[in-house]
Order: structure tokens, then C-alpha cells, then sequence
């Protein structure tokens, strides 16, 4: 890691301003990418809990289904 630092820091002046900006750049977008995945994953989670919550509460899969739709139906709306 610090030998590509040094590479960067030789590089002539408007080069190595544009090498760092693009560095930066790539590393935002993993972590953006990251962390999407892991809010996907998040609300996935939510959403199996909710439905076990619900069969345990000894509702059938119509009502399962129809409140599922009710609540991504409230969520678009929002």
C-alpha cells in the first residue's frame, strides 16, 4: 500500500491529483457497493422474521401474503 503512495506522490503534479481523485473514487464505490449489499441483506433478514413472527402467531399464507403486499404497498406509497 505505501509503495503505491509513493508512485503516486512521483508522478508529475496534475497527474497525480487526477490518480488520487480516481483512487478515491474506487474506493467510495466498493464501500457504497458494500454496504448496499449488506442493507439488502438487513432487510431480508426483517423480512423472514416478520413472516415466521406471523406463522407463529397461527396465520395461514393468504393472510401472510396479503399483509406482505399491504406493507409493500404502504412502503411505496411513503
Amino acid at each position: 500500500m505505501n509503495h503505491l503512495f509513493l508512485l503516486i506522490k512521483d508522478l508529475p503534479t496534475p497527474f497525480n491529483m487526477v490518480a488520487v481523485i480516481c483512487l478515491i473514487f474506487a474506493v467510495s464505490s466498493v464501500i457504497g457497493s458494500v454496504v448496499k449489499q449488506i442493507r439488502k441483506f438487513v432487510c431480508q433478514r426483517q423480512e423472514i422474521e416478520f413472516k415466521r413472527e406471523m406463522l407463529d402467531r397461527g396465520m395461514t399464507a393468504e393472510e401472510i401474503e396479503s399483509v406482505v403486499k399491504a406493507h409493500a404497498d404502504q412502503r411505496l406509497t411513503n
